[in-house]
């Protein structure tokens, strides 16, 4: 059975020039109908022979057209496109009039003016959804989060978040101080479908002579690696099917069942996490750098012309390779806006948008540096998984990077820019070198599969942290996948 998952390595192949434009304006359906079109073509009938032309076979035998069916890399692609443009109606689902009712339902005497200027100014992501503008899911915790007077607005404001911060600057100096920083964390976590996306596969099913739903479903645990040990999967509402290896790129727990009644899957886990301080500007790098993990990975981690000549901008003159990295670190935390995102299933060269629209998220940002890094010749890699502090857990990228004889050390631009906005320069500098204990790290790799390998499309193809599930080889997404994550312990050690 094919990966669908494996088919987005090609999804920059492009679109045929009709698709483009379609999508481009937001004519989803009539894109993806012309999609299917193109991918039941039979280009022996369609291109140069004489049936094309309306005339009779020749008795003679006709040449053999060697890609009787297109390019398969453009097949592949075409079929990632199709998806994307399924989805991306749910990504942008407001219209301008349901926006500006949603902010003047947060902020104080909010009005249409102010919200197309902040449009105007490139502050609110949107789209052509069936030739109309529509604004993505998440435009207002974007605006509130990263504009002071619209926070200070809110109808209902949250606590202050004072302690964090401080949190923060104490892990920093005991850092600074001892030279790392331990706690030990549990967390349990669980996924399964909506009881409505149930309903319809149970439906559906038994329409087609079925009395269950066969359900596959994934969740990340702890992976084995510098920051983790003592980890123990403590238990299971039923036993896994597979439990992928300690070391796995994407490391996950896997159940599968056939189901007559909705039901979740989940685990509970403790590890020990340890943060090392890390200063890359302390020591010299030797003269001969490894050039592991430099390479290209589509479709993201892409050297475009616009980041080569970024890239190029940054280091010029420059041939320390850690002071380049503290470089491509001040260029992303310094000039990157946080941004809430859609999807990344839906998104197309992240690194390349991020560095023209200096907007993005916490793994657009990681991205981002790992993607100028190799090109400066300086090994970079993804890691990911949870961030966790004694009041919560959310879902968290970050990046590594290589500098001999040191080794690999970290950069979290995303929590280095939200420093910069804070002022704080010393908590920036912190989160290039080292990290902090507040991490589950269930992801080494970007674009990594599952052991075992799910088939249909993922709700995130790149990366992992919440869980998927598959219902009759179907991956689901959006409201129809209910994942669930909850902080039982976390002890400072």
């Amino acid at each position: 059975m094919k990966d669908l998952n494996e088919a987005f390595v090609h999804l920059n192949v492009g679109l045929p020039d009709d698709v483009e434009r379609l999508k481009a304006a937001g004519y989803y359906k009539e894109a993806m109908a012309r999609i299917d079109e193109y991918l039941a073509e039979d280009w022996t009938e369609t291109q140069n022979s004489p049936r094309s032309q309306g005339l009779e076979m020749p008795e003679y035998e006709q040449p053999a057209n060697p890609v009787p069916h297109g390019v398969d890399a453009l097949r592949d692609a075409l079929l990632v496109q199709k998806e994307i443009m399924c989805r991306l109606p749910q990504e942008y689902c407001w219209n301008e009039a349901q926006a500006v009712a949603r902010m003047q339902g947060l902020v104080r005497d909010f009005t249409v003016e102010e919200f197309r200027q902040l449009v105007h100014e490139g502050r609110v992501d949107w789209r052509f959804v069936e030739g109309e503008k529509h604004y993505l899911d998440r435009f207002a915790e974007t605006l509130i989060a990263t504009h002071a007077d619209l926070a200070a607005r809110q109808l209902d404001p949250p606590a202050p978040a004072t302690l964090a911060r401080e949190r923060r600057r104490r892990i920093h100096d005991q850092m600074e101080r001892e030279g790392q920083a331990s706690a030990r964390i549990t967390l349990k976590t669980s996924v399964g479908m909506s009881d409505e996306a149930f309903a319809a596969a149970l439906a559906k099913a038994k329409a087609e002579g079925r009395e269950s739903v066969h359900v596959r479903a994934w969740l990340p645990v702890p992976a084995e690696c510098l920051a983790q040990s003592e980890i123990e999967l403590q238990s299971f509402t039923e036993q896994p099917g597979r439990i992928a290896d300690a070391n796995a790129p994407q490391r996950t727990v896997c159940w599968e069942a056939d189901l007559t009644e909705n039901r979740r899957f989940g685990v509970q886990y403790r590890y020990k996490t340890t943060a090392v301080y890390a200063d890359p500007l302390d020591f010299v790098p030797a003269p001969e750098q490894p050039t592991f993990d430099t390479e290209e990975q589509a479709p993201h981690i892409v050297f475009t012309p616009y980041l080569r000549a970024l890239a190029a901008q940054l280091t010029e003159g420059i041939t320390d390779p850690a002071e380049k990295a503290k470089r491509i670190y001040d260029y992303v935390t310094l000039n990157v806006r946080y941004h809430y995102q859609p999807a990344y299933f839906v998104q197309e060269c992240l690194p390349d948008r991020c560095a023209r629209n200096r907007r993005g998220d916490c793994g657009i940002m990681a991205l981002t540096f790992i993607t100028l890094c190799r090109l400066v010749g300086i090994p970079a890699r993804w890691q990911s998984g949870l961030s966790v502090s004694p009041t919560g857990v959310g879902c968290h990228d970050w990046a590594m990077f290589y500098i001999a004889p040191k080794g690999w050390m970290y950069a979290d631009c995303s929590f280095g820019a939200s420093m910069a906005r804070q002022g704080e320069e010393e908590l920036r500098r912190h989160y290039f070198g080292s990290l902090d204990t507040g991490r589950m790290v269930a992801n080494r790799a970007f674009e990594a599969p599952f052991d075992p390998p799910m088939y249909g499309f993922r709700s995130d193809p790149y990366d992992n942290q919440s869980g998927e599930c598959e219902v009759d080889g179907v991956g689901l997404y959006g409201d129809a996948l209910d994942t669930r994550k909850e902080l039982v312990d976390f002890e400072d050690l």
